[in-house]
């Protein structure tokens, strides 16, 4: 009993002192203009990113970010994009690997993909996702938008 008083103490004296140390490391950090702090919420914030209009390099509009999926240490690994359809009916969902998108100008994403290619991509409903957790079926998806 005595040694976990030591410890609780000793945890509680270490909180206490990096506490000040935390306090002028931010203090001494600059301040983000509006238009940085506005493009860290673009590719930060999840918020920010479902939703988003994905375009292709032409600038027309492909899909937008219905969902995203993480690995195991919380790295996002894809977005899955919603193309086609009207209010979720009729569209199709595409696993595209996160490092395939870039920030947009206007607070979108890009792929750089043409429609035609992108209707040659493997895609799937709602009800019908793939195995995400398959790395063959990964390594496949994966080459229709790496290149």
């Amino acid at each position: 009993m005595n040694h976990a008083r030591v410890l609780t103490a000793a945890t509680l004296a270490t909180v206490l002192l990096a506490t000040p140390v935390l306090a002028v490391a931010q203090a001494n950090a600059p301040a983000m203009t509006p238009a940085e702090r506005h493009d860290w919420e673009r590719a930060h914030r999840i918020s920010k990113i479902l939703g988003a209009d994905v375009r292709n390099r032409t600038g027309d509009k492909i899909g937008d970010v219905r969902d995203l999926v993480v690995d195991g240490s919380g790295t996002i690994r894809l977005a899955i994009v919603s193309t086609g359809g009207f209010l979720g009916v009729g569209d199709r969902l595409h696993a595209v690997p996160w490092d395939a998108l870039a920030l947009g100008p206007k607070d979108d994403l890009v792929l750089d993909i043409d429609k035609a290619r992108l209707q040659a991509t493997p895609g799937f409903t709602s009800k019908t996702w793939p195995n995400l957790g398959d790395d063959r079926w990964l390594a496949d998806n994966r080459r229709h938008y790496i290149h």
